[in-house]
């Protein structure tokens, strides 16, 4: 047996210390940090603007005042105050006004449900091109110093975005302190650069006043609004911000932001402006330059760096979406693997990671170039965007019992907001903004086939189950020592499974033996100790309740939980124990039967699911299952 390490706290919300700040720096900020590289450019071409002061006041004021109203006020300065002990992102809101299981059944999936589903799901999409086109970018910046290179860029991306998922394993802190160096320097450098250019031409610092920015939509027409699918790229990252809550906490994100990211993002901004200004005319790439001869090609290299390091946001932000989803009983469960003591939320799923490697290998292959997957980003982040502002809406109300003439006019002000990023960045779709889409809609299609199929099998499973006082009642055992000892593992200790009339052989065994009803959960604790590793109620001579529990970092083992009940004399690890849970049969429903392809998604994925007993590790000739007929 393992040793058991002394149960430790985790602090959900940790307070501010250098150390996290650094990590938030390499893993939270990496996407939005690199967005001064072709944002700008990306703003002119799609507003048809030209060179002169009131277009690039215009456009430099848009980006800043973004900025400044969608990161800084909504999601600093309000969205990540609201999380779910600790956890952040959509599907954490979501966890706050969603109806939790009944008896072991998942609630009935509304509204609000699915359209966080489809707005995480549009993150999933976002989360496998930002490395890819992060990766084939900076690869691309080599062109900057040598045209030989090109031939070279796909094979030597695919080689980057290998190396950087095969990383993932080591955790997100020890990502973030790999990378929080680099984005350091990063920062530091884009600063410098954007106030070396303001300091030639200062007139780029005009950008600040917002009336630029308004003159510049009012004067050209539906160009003025086409051009927020180009700003939009300067926020790419922010939902991602949100969704890595866990992995830092509020205070180092917040810390990080002010203090190193905003500042240095305004004045690299507002210098770009100002070379703009001051060539008379849109260099090709506006941030390159800024940069004087000799420090071209080490500002490249460092680009490349940061570039890649950018991917890291939406990596850790999909790992903390899937633990979510799974515990939301919107995905299968799959392999979940702690990888801090210190922070609960710093996950690593194995599965995701291979996926997520393979979404962006192919894409890369795929489009070849990053102006090609260009069209494809920042809709799909948008649109989760526009789908946080809904749930929201709804936890700020129906859970913290905000004032509705309070909360409304906020909401709509965030709404108004991102539906503009969402309806200009909709040309782009037939160009391949339709890529996350095709993701998010498979996102879609398993997390409701899977929501919907675990709540027809757990109704089916709960109709063989008999309520305690009535089996205490009905099943009366007979007379002398038990002769073995039966494990039900079961969401609901509030009743027996497997002994009604169909599970006849059960119900007679049941008699002769003696029962446990097993429940066993996870706690916010990195390890638990012994003695509060399980609680016990005694409900009869023959009829034990065990209400077991596993620290976020242990691996979910049957074992400790053995262990702990022996040291309470409930002695039940003997060879004459079987443990007992539901192997479900699937068939076609004869009334509000789900379409054939939906039952049979189910069964696949309900087939590759991770095995309970598996992740407990309990021996194979102790187990025993018991069919379950399942109509959906």
């Amino acid at each position: 047996m393992p040793k058991v390490r002394r149960a430790r706290r985790p602090n959900p919300n940790p307070v501010f210390s250098p150390a996290l700040t650094l990590g938030a720096l390499g893993v939270v900020f990496g996407d939005i940090g690199t967005s001064p590289l072709y944002t700008i450019a990306t703003c002119f071409s799609m507003g048809h603007a030209s060179a002169t002061p009131d277009d690039v006041l215009g456009i430099i004021s848009l980006v800043a005042w973004t900025l400044v109203i969608v990161v800084c006020v909504k999601y600093v300065g309000v969205i990540t105050k609201i999380d779910h002990d600790g956890e952040g992102g959509i599907l954490a809101l979501l966890a706050l006004v969603a109806p939790g299981k009944v008896k072991g059944i998942p609630a009935k999936p509304k509204w609000v449900t699915i359209v966080v589903i489809i707005g995480c799901g549009m993150l999933f999409g976002d989360g496998a091109i930002t490395p890819a086109i992060s990766v084939i970018s900076a690869v691309e910046g080599l062109d900057v110093a040598t045209t030989a290179a090109h031939p070279y860029i796909v094979p030597v991306s695919v080689a980057i975005l290998i190396g950087l998922f095969a990383i993932q394993s080591r955790g997100t802190d020890q990502v973030g302190r790999l990378f929080g160096p680099v984005m350091v320097l990063w920062f530091l450098a884009i600063g410098a650069l954007g106030i070396g250019a303001i300091v030639r031409t200062p007139q780029g610092l005009w950008a600040l006043d917002p009336r630029h920015g308004l003159g510049f939509i009012v004067h050209h027409g539906v160009f003025g609004f086409f051009v927020f699918g180009g700003v939009v790229l300067a926020i790419t990252g922010v939902e991602a911000l949100y969704a890595d809550l866990s992995h830092f906490g509020r205070p180092p994100i917040f810390a990080a932001w002010y203090v190193l990211v905003f500042p240095t993002l305004i004045l690299n901004y507002l210098g770009q402006g100002s070379i703009v200004l001051a060539a008379h005319k849109v260099p090709d790439s506006p941030f390159y330059a800024m940069a004087p001869g000799p420090m071209l090609i080490p500002l490249v290299v460092l680009a490349t760096a940061a570039t890649v390091i950018a991917s890291q946001a939406l990596i850790s932000g999909v790992f903390t979406l899937a633990e979510q989803a799974i515990n939301l009983s919107m995905l299968p469960r799959m392999r979940v693997r702690h990888t801090s003591a210190a922070v609960h939320g710093q996950v690593y799923v194995p599965l995701m990671n291979g996926l997520l490697a393979a979404a962006c290998v192919a894409l890369v292959i795929a489009f070849k170039s990053s102006a090609a997957l260009a069209a494809a980003y920042g809709l799909a982040v948008s649109t989760t965007m526009l789908a946080t502002d809904v749930v929201f809406y709804q936890v700020v109300v129906h859970h913290f019992h905000w004032r509705r003439r309070l909360a409304l006019p906020l909401v709509a002000c965030f709404f108004t907001i991102d539906g503009t990023f969402v309806a200009a960045g909709l040309p782009k779709f037939l160009d391949g903004a339709w890529v996350p889409f095709v993701i998010a809609a498979f996102f879609v299609a398993t997390a409701l086939t899977w929501l919907i199929g675990r709540r027809r099998m757990a109704e089916d499973v709960a109709r063989v189950h008999m309520p305690i006082d009535q089996y205490l009642t009905d099943v009366a055992p007979t007379d002398g020592e038990p002769s073995g000892t039966m494990v039900f593992l079961t969401p609901d200790p509030g009743h027996v499974p497997f002994v009604d009339s169909k599970h006849r052989w059960v119900r007679a065994r049941a008699r002769e033996e003696r029962l446990i009803l097993m429940t066993l959960a996870p706690t916010r604790h990195p390890y638990v100790t012994d003695g509060s590793r399980v609680k016990i109620e005694k409900r009869s001579e023959r009829l034990t309740i065990v209400r077991g529990t596993f620290g976020f970092m242990e691996r979910p083992s049957i074992q400790p939980i053995l262990d702990a009940c022996k040291e309470l004399n409930l002695h039940i690890d003997s060879d004459d124990t079987s443990f007992f849970y539901a192997d479900p049969k699937i068939v076609r429903a004869h009334t509000s039967a789900l379409p054939r392809w939906v039952r049979k998604y189910f069964e696949f994925l309900n087939r590759n699911a991770f095995p309970l007993p598996d992740d407990l590790q309990i021996p194979a000739e102790r187990r025993v299952e018991l069919g379950v007929e399942v109509a959906i």
